[in-house]
């Protein structure tokens, strides 16, 4: 089993050379938001921080008929499916009533070569995950912030039980190889402790995930100034070393690569270029009022990338600090790029 402690949930394998592909006729990955709302408030995340959780206001779920047009809309765009579509953003997915329907949909539609989500793995309920393996979905990854309890009661700010967890994640492994089915994929993930409880966590898991992984806790975008390292770890010297850490396995990118190859999808039906944006500040449509091929070659989006080409990222708040876009592997480096290349193919509108 893979095990490793990073910053960055990016896949680094099997990546084409951003810059050769480029300008694309559509995104290689759709991240959708089945649901803003989340049944914890980790205090590693913007949920369990009050002004940022007001951010991401209204807390709501997509609506379903919204999904299903983005769904059409994939199925007759015209060109490669998507390599990813990703069924998770800024809240919970097993939150939505509907979020097996939604798998079952793009499953059913064939617009992607892989079809995820993220959980924290405390709504898994045995009809659940009878659905995600007969709907189709390809991976599943759970979020386990702790296997110590109280340590766990602590970071999420909740009450649950962190071994009822372990117990859904593990039926749902005997119901898919029941159904002699190899998906999902499972793996569990959690933020690197530095101490005993990571070999627990391996214990614990060898045998029920087909991968473990570690993490570690990164600020993000640094929007609002919110410290999640020091949140989550509550202790100064250790922070300190983990964001050293972090500098240190940043590459030199001055430019974002996601605005050009993917975007986001919030449950109110916003698009935007990045899965940390909660003030949604890099927002450039919605869904409800446009088609996803009308966003992808519109005026603003070409003016969002032309931004971060003539290094103004200053000139947005989410993007004004951030330094995690960096992560993405030095494949996806689109340093250089002439601003008129992404000029759609109509020309932007004045």
């Amino acid at each position: 089993m893979k095990d490793q402690s990073h910053f960055t949930i990016i896949n680094t394998s099997d990546r084409r050379i951003l810059r050769e592909m480029l300008p694309l006729a559509k995104p290689i990955s759709l991240f959708v938001e089945p649901t803003n709302r989340c049944n914890f408030r980790c205090v590693c995340c913007g949920h369990g921080n009050e002004r940022t959780r007001n951010d991401l206001k209204p807390l709501i779920n997509m609506d379903t008929e919204l999904y299903r047009k983005i769904i059409r809309e994939l199925s007759s765009w015209e060109g490669p499916p998507l390599r990813l579509l990703r069924l998770a953003v800024l809240g919970e997915p097993l939150v939505h009533p509907d979020f097996l329907e939604m798998v079952r949909l793009a499953n059913t539609a064939g617009i992607a070569d892989k079809v995820d989500t993220f959980s924290n793995g405390s709504l898994l309920t045995e009809a659940i995950s009878i659905g995600l393996v007969e709907n189709g979905l390809d991976s599943i990854r759970f979020s386990i912030y702790a296997v110590d309890p109280d340590r766990h009661r602590k970071v999420t700010q909740t009450q649950v039980d962190v071994s009822g967890i372990r117990a859904n994640i593990r039926r749902l492994r005997e119901i898919r190889d029941r159904k002699g089915s190899r998906t999902p994929r499972i793996v569990v993930k959690m933020f690197d402790t530095y101490g005993e409880e990571n070999d627990l966590f391996r214990r614990q898991y060898e045998g029920i995930a087909d991968e473990i992984d570690f993490e570690n806790v990164n600020d993000a975008t640094r929007y609002n100034g919110t410290d999640l390292v020091g949140a989550f770890y509550g202790d100064a010297e250790l922070a300190k070393r983990i964001r050293s850490s972090f500098r240190k396995h940043l590459h030199r990118h001055a430019v974002c690569p996601r605005p050009f190859m993917a975007l986001v999808v919030c449950s109110n039906g916003s698009v935007v270029m990045c899965t940390h944006d909660y003030p949604r500040a890099t927002m450039i449509g919605n869904v409800k009022d446009s088609t996803l091929e009308e966003i992808w070659n519109s005026r603003a989006l070409f003016e969002f990338r032309k931004m971060l080409l003539l290094g103004e990222k200053r000139k947005n708040i989410l993007c004004r600090n951030c330094v995690w876009y960096k992560l993405f592997p030095e494949e996806d480096n689109v340093d250089g790029l002439p601003v008129e290349l992404f000029i759609p193919k109509a020309g932007p509108k004045a």
